[in-house]
């Protein structure tokens, strides 16, 4: 017996059988013992307007009956919690119709219910009545689409869906921290909770914002965050980006669940958007290691030249001796913005390991250098 189940309401007759004119079709066979061996067929031109209608009314076309419109109910109910789920394709039947339920999950489809009785594992454990089948009690395994389907003495078949949701708090995420080369990417994950959570990340315990241009707090930063996959991705990563993170996750079931807290240390080069955002030499002390004669033809403006050979002598000077010589206060060894720059960033790396050797862990260099500035800058 061959049957078609249509996305329309009204077909042609073709060859005995109805089938619709627009093509979006199941075509369905009914083997020996009751299964249904199903492929989808799919016209591409389908009208978009028609594949609208689709979402709300299916229908099934036999040689002596027709298929009932379907109906999809939504059920949220919390883990061990009792819950019905409705067979609303019985009540546009009468008689003694014959009743068939499935388990769809993960794209599989499970028989659950048929020939009066519930298959393994579910005899047992499932109450039945013409009109729904009744949990005692639910797990989280539980969630997913529930299909009842009835077919009348007429031959007409009926189909109705419940989507269960079984509520579930998210457990405790687990956060991981890849970098590599310049880009940091930061993922949070959780498995258990239902419905699925969504995530937000913490930096030095300050909530981290999807844009990070809308706080005063990560203007600096360069990142894309996507709440519902809990990826936090920053290119490139940069030193304002150092620091102690953590993620969250929530579904509003229970109480939000925090991940383990991870250090992200960025690299010790900053770039030329960091140096624009710290306002060059405005925003803390730059100290430009290049020889005399080199700064002579250009260098950032407010920027200390210290030539590379004089850097360890001069962080080991006091106070007085620094300012003395080089007519700037001596940077303080927690100094947050401790920049190093050079032509082409070898030598200020060079003074940013001796600068941290010395106590000074936050120094860093600006590997594009004075070339990159220059160029940038139209000079």
């Amino acid at each position: 017996l061959s049957i078609w189940r249509n996305a329309v309401t009204s077909g042609t007759q073709v060859g005995g059988t109805e089938e619709t004119e627009l093509g979006l079709c199941r075509k369905a066979t009914l083997l020996e013992g009751g299964a249904w061996l199903v492929s989808w067929l799919l016209d591409l031109l389908v009208p978009v307007a028609h594949i609208q209608v689709c979402l709300h009314c299916v229908s099934f076309f036999l040689p002596t009956g027709s298929l009932v419109a379907g109906q999809v109910t939504q059920r949220e109910v919390p883990e061990n919690g009792p819950v019905d789920l409705p067979c609303d394709a019985y009540l546009a039947q009468r008689g003694n119709p014959r009743i068939e339920w499935k388990f769809e999950k993960d794209e599989t489809v499970t028989l659950l219910y048929r020939d009066s009785q519930f298959t393994e594992p579910y005899k047992g454990c499932l109450q039945f009545t013409p009109s729904s089948i009744h949990f005692s009690s639910v797990t989280r395994k539980d969630t997913g689409k529930y299909i009842c389907e009835v077919l009348g003495e007429s031959g007409q078949l009926s189909r109705s869906e419940v989507n269960l949701v079984v509520q579930v708090a998210p457990s405790q995420p687990v956060a991981f921290v890849v970098t590599i080369g310049n880009k940091a990417e930061l993922t949070c994950k959780e498995s258990d909770g239902s419905p699925p959570p969504t995530f937000q990340w913490y930096r030095n315990n300050i909530q981290m914002p999807v844009n990070p241009n809308m706080s005063e707090a990560f203007k600096n930063s360069s990142y894309e965050l996507n709440p519902k996959t809990g990826q936090l991705m920053f290119d490139p990563v940069t030193g304002f980006d150092t620091g102690d993170y953590y993620c969250e996750a929530q579904n509003n079931i229970g109480t939000p669940q925090k991940s383990d807290t991870h250090h992200l240390e960025a690299s010790n080069n900053i770039s030329y958007e960091d140096m624009k955002a710290l306002g060059a030499g405005g925003g803390g002390p730059v100290f430009d290691v290049r020889s005399p004669e080199e700064v002579a033809n250009g260098h950032i403006a407010n920027s200390i030249n210290i030539p590379v050979t004089e850097i360890e002598e001069a962080l080991k000077m006091d106070p007085e001796t620094f300012k003395m010589k080089y007519a700037v206060d001596k940077p303080q060894v927690d100094e947050k913005n401790f920049i190093f720059l050079c032509k082409a960033g070898r030598r200020s790396a060079f003074a940013v390991e001796i600068a941290k050797t010395l106590g000074y862990t936050n120094a860093r260099s600006y590997g594009g250098g004075y070339d990159e500035w220059s160029e940038k800058e139209g000079k």
